[in-house]
């Protein structure tokens, strides 16, 4: 009720506007554009800023996840990780050796940090290079995932010598594969090796990190040593080439769960000849991990595009300064020119002939 007197009160007035922008179609249109450009320009701005930088990852409760390591190393590396100690890609076995003793976490995945084409081919079809990634088998309900057709991929299908198998993502199955649901329980050939799709990933479910070619297949970690044949990596002790992301159970304090994961580490490496030979104990005290937020997922593009999109952010609001300015530069143009009209209608009306000037 009260907006609705309010409106009534403001009707004369809105009235009054419209009557001088219809004696001005030039000038009105001139205002409109003006603040169009600067106004769009920031939307667009915003909504790549949001997309990229403030968008967690379609998963979940996002906030529960966290990553362990905070750099973007890629894609396979061998001994220690950083000069400083921090590690932030980790092997097959240091992976396990973190799910497997640190209970803070309720689950905690591995996927391959690193993006590769492999041949896919369908039947006696022709190959054609897809991009693939290496997931844990708990990859998928980590992140409280389930299937748009078939199922995803458990930890079943990630023990040894399980039938390997793989989960298509919905663009690949929408644009390459024109949306067949054949292709479910299908065998498909992976660089010539046989695996059967058990599942379609939902809509909208690009994977761990926001990127411009996200997997079209995901296959179980187990099936590494099958698909990359003689020159497989799975089971190489001091060979990092995955990240490790988790669900942190409530009330866990993350200073205690960072000193715990470190005291993993340097214990597990203590362990390795590749890692002790050479006077690599004397470097094994300083290696660490950190533990960061992952409801985003992990922040490549973030990290290689943040400085970039900060500035735009500075230039979006100049931008919109710029539009304000012009358009105050406008109003006051039209001001000085019916400054002698303001003067008239302002103006105090003189008294008329045989008029007192008393009322």
């Amino acid at each position: 009720m009260l907006a609705l007197k309010g409106l009534g009160k403001a009707m004369p007035d809105l009235k009054l506007a419209l009557r001088q922008l219809r004696k001005s179609p030039g000038f009105a249109l001139t205002v409109t554009l003006t603040l169009a450009l600067g106004i769009g320009a920031n939307t667009a701005i915003f909504t790549l800023v949001h997309a990229v930088l403030l968008k967690s990852l379609p998963v979940a409760d996002p906030a529960t996840l966290y990553r362990i390591g905070d750099k973007d190393d890629c894609c396979v590396m061998g001994g220690f990780v950083n000069d400083d100690g921090d590690f932030d890609q980790f092997s097959y076995d240091l992976y396990r050796q973190f799910r497997d003793n640190t209970p803070e976490f309720e689950q905690l995945a591995a996927f391959q940090s690193g993006r590769e084409k492999v041949n896919v081919r369908q039947g006696t079809g022709p190959g054609k290079p897809e991009v693939s990634s290496f997931i844990s088998g708990n990859y998928f309900s980590t992140f409280g995932i389930g299937a748009f057709a078939g199922r995803t991929i458990v930890p079943a299908d990630d023990a040894a010598g399980a039938t390997p198998v793989a989960v298509m993502s919905y663009q690949a199955w929408r644009s390459d594969y024109a949306s067949d649901p054949g292709v479910l329980g299908t065998t498909f050939y992976i660089q010539k090796q046989p695996v059967t799709i058990v599942g379609i990933a939902p809509p909208g479910f690009f994977g761990d990190r926001i990127e411009g070619t996200p997997p079209s297949f995901w296959i179980p970690l187990s099936a590494e040593p099958v698909v990359h044949a003689g020159n497989a990596i799975l089971h190489q002790a001091d060979v990092n080439w995955l990240y490790v992301l988790g669900r942190v159970k409530p009330g866990t304090n993350l200073s205690s769960l960072e000193l715990r994961l470190s005291l993993n580490l340097r214990n597990w490496l203590a362990t390795q000849p590749s890692y002790t030979a050479d006077g690599g104990e004397t470097l094994i005290p300083k290696q660490h991990v950190v533990v960061v937020p992952g409801g985003a997922g992990i922040q490549n593009l973030q990290q290689q595009t943040g400085s970039g999109l900060h500035l735009l952010i500075a230039l979006s609001a100049l931008v919109l300064l710029v539009a304000c300015a012009n358009v105050a530069n406008l109003l006051l143009a039209k001001g000085a020119a019916r400054r002698a009209e303001t003067s008239i209608r302002m103006a105090p009306e003189r008294p008329g002939p045989g008029s007192s000037g008393k009322c």
